[in-house]
């Protein structure tokens, strides 16, 4: 296989099922061709079977969703991005139906955490076409996916630096949390919206 070949697969990811389709040679086959091409930087490996060109930049987002499908963007990314946890998050964190997983290639680290198709919702989608958690979704799923962490108490929520609650609609998340089928999690909520409007809130910010 020559880089010339794979002309149809400019400007996008590719997996190598399309590639089958296209060249009608066995998955197997493939795999040496494109691992060649890979040692000489003609392609890059996203993940296993999933692979861009080098010169190829689009949006980072829309290449983590394309790994792994379907998925969106929440947990420490988002909650660093609107102020509720102070710490940048290092790496691309999303939720996924599928198993969790993690890969790393050159445009980053993404870290999926799975949850069920019944709770894919609270998410918005980007003009570049990804989709990302709104702050209250992304809280819910921070808190149901480590609820181990957390206690129902305001020693935990100062301990933790929780910032921005002010923004937040907890009528809303309280709504939402009942879907998680956790009382711990609506447990969770209720004790962060009263910690949201405590004086120790506001004497810590």
């Amino acid at each position: 296989m020559r880089i010339e070949e794979l002309k149809p697969f400019y400007n996008k990811t590719f997996c190598i099922k399309e590639l089958q389709n296209y060249f009608r040679q066995p998955v197997s086959s493939l795999r040496v061709q494109l691992s060649r091409l890979c040692k000489h930087g003609k392609i890059v490996r996203l993940k296993r079977d999933r692979y861009t060109f080098p010169d190829f930049h689009p949006n980072v987002f829309v290449i983590g969703q394309e790994m792994v499908s379907p998925s969106y963007y929440s947990l420490e990314l988002v909650l660093s991005w609107n102020g509720i946890i102070p710490e940048g998050s290092p790496i691309f964190t999303m939720v996924t139906s599928r198993k969790t997983q993690q890969y790393s290639n050159e445009f980053g680290t993404f870290n999926y955490r799975h949850l069920p198709p019944t709770l894919f919702f609270g998410v918005e989608q980007r003009k570049d076409g990804a989709w990302i958690a709104t702050s209250e979704k992304a809280v819910l799923d921070y808190l149901y996916l480590n609820s181990r962490r957390f206690k129902a108490d305001f020693a935990c929520w100062q301990a933790e630096r929780f910032d921005g609650l002010d923004t937040l609609n907890f009528k809303t998340m309280k709504k939402w949390a009942a879907s998680y089928g956790m009382l711990k999690l609506e447990k969770l909520v209720k004790s962060l919206g009263q910690y949201a409007k405590s004086e120790e809130y506001q004497a810590h910010r």
